[in-house]
């Protein structure tokens, strides 16, 4: 029998208190995250999940693309440290970028891997091997979540925060989308200890599988835009840094970016909201959900 999911409000996010940074906290106070983000088809989904974590307080973020696409990214977010990876042809990061990403190991806190990343044999690899690998806690998404699913779901050294769509999650799984939809909350608990990690199922009713199991119902359908899982996975990424447990940034995460996205839906509407509009609607939702604190 599956258990019962808890909803998320702010009486339930106030068990998972967020790490508090006094006013005289520095940049490095605030964390530091790495994401290895980002393609030269796909260069706005590292851009996104950058200014997602920024604006929910993480002091410093470090995005590694392809060189194709590093210096576009640092002016198109002068916040932004920017590291330049080798590339593939296809213009995805190469599988000996690892060696690059290695040296930041010891200079940040956590990491985000996967956002616009794209798929090539090289960069699949790389993406597993730095899941498998890296020190940090990391947030695994989109192409590098599948490349890790593909090179048999290996464990690593630490924690990780796996952000799978439905779709997605058949593939992982090696199930059908029937089977995925039929026990969504047995299915995500149950993976989540087989995979040790965090599981975030993302759907109308996302379900947050760690030490407990939580179900988000906020949100607006204009969430399903380009882009905002990038953003999602940025938010994420951002609260782990910041110093929050896998549970705590994966709750807190995707609750605010419900938040935001209503906000954004108010103001813009469901059909003409961005992604860009829920990251700039990130910190007022942030301030509300702390009541007033930012």
């Amino acid at each position: 029998m599956s258990r019962k999911a808890k909803v998320l409000d702010r009486t339930r996010l106030a068990e998972l208190p967020l790490p508090e940074h006094g006013g005289e906290a520095s940049k490095a106070d605030k964390g530091k995250l790495l994401i290895v983000a980002g393609s030269a088809s796909l260069p706005g989904a590292a851009i996104l999940a950058a200014r997602a974590a920024l604006r929910v307080g993480c002091g410093t973020v470090r995005v590694a693309s392809p060189r194709c696409v590093a210096v576009a990214i640092g002016v198109a977010v002068p916040e932004l440290m920017v590291l330049a990876l080798p590339e593939t042809d296809a213009g995805t990061a190469a599988e000996d970028a690892l060696k690059v990403l290695e040296e930041q190991y010891e200079r940040c806190q956590a990491a985000v891997i996967g956002p616009g990343l794209g798929s090539h044999e090289e960069t699949d690899r790389l993406a597993a091997r730095f899941v498998a690998e890296s020190p940090l806690p990391t947030v695994v998404d989109a192409s590098a979540l599948l490349a890790w699913g593909r090179a048999g779901h290996p464990g690593g050294p630490a924690a990780r925060v796996l952000t799978p769509h439905a779709g997605e999650m058949a593939e992982l799984a090696g199930l059908g989308p029937d089977e995925i939809e039929a026990d969504r909350e047995g299915l995500a608990t149950r993976l989540a200890r087989q995979w040790r990690s965090t599981l975030i199922l993302k759907g109308p009713r996302t379900l947050i599988a760690g030490r407990e199991l939580y179900a988000n119902t906020a949100g607006t359908p204009g969430l399903g835009t380009a882009g905002s899982g990038d953003a999602l996975a940025g938010v994420i990424g951002g609260l782990l840094a910041r110093g929050a447990g896998p549970t705590a940034a994966a709750a807190w995460g995707v609750h605010l970016h419900a938040l935001a996205g209503e906000a954004a839906a108010a103001s813009r509407g469901d059909e003409g909201m961005m992604a860009s509009d829920v990251v700039e609607a990130l910190p007022d939702a942030l301030r509300s959900l702390r009541g007033g604190r930012g």
